[in-house]
């Protein structure tokens, strides 16, 4: 196969790739239950990159990174909301602690925006620690499905270049 015959190959298996993770993950988030299914969809897109190695240190960094900003958002509202901190400062404070982190592992860097999306998605009635649990499990959910899909599409690639090579 010609080296274009591979590019249009990998063209088109990344355009898949991506819907098919937008797809599928929004499904899957559906199907379990998931109250904000966006989380799923969009992290199945966010992870997917061009080399199956960046696609893998992606999602690394975006589950570590949702990890520690639903622990951050959680431990913040738990700790400074009965202590009549007003939403604002809860996030501010969330967000600095996530700072530091994110500036020593740019990688992290999602860490600071899970926080206010976990504190903004919170219903009123239920314990803000539920809110961080949906959130990193729709945010675990598309990583790992974009991830998956990833190395299906990379899999399917090899199969197509070997098969179609000069003998």
């Amino acid at each position: 196969m010609t080296a274009t015959g591979v590019q249009i190959v990998r063209d088109a298996a990344f355009v898949l790739r991506c819907a098919g993770a937008a797809a599928l993950s929004y499904l899957l988030a559906q199907a379990i239950d998931l109250p904000h299914p966006v989380w799923a969809t969009m992290s199945g897109i966010i992870v997917g990159q061009e080399h199956l190695g960046e696609t893998g240190q992606a999602t690394l960094g975006r589950l570590l990174g949702t990890i520690i900003g639903v622990a951050m958002a959680v431990s913040v509202g738990e700790l400074a909301g009965p202590l009549g901190a007003g939403l604002a400062v809860q996030i501010a404070v969330s967000v600095a602690l996530c700072a530091i982190v994110a500036r020593r592992f740019p990688a992290l860097r999602v860490c600071m925006w899970t926080c206010p999306i976990v504190f903004l998605t919170a219903v009123p009635a239920t314990p803000l620690y539920v809110a961080g649990y949906y959130r990193g499990a729709e945010v675990l959910l598309g990583g790992v499905v974009g991830a998956l899909l990833h190395v299906v599409a990379e899999l399917a690639i090899r199969k197509i270049v070997v098969d179609e090579a000069p003998a």
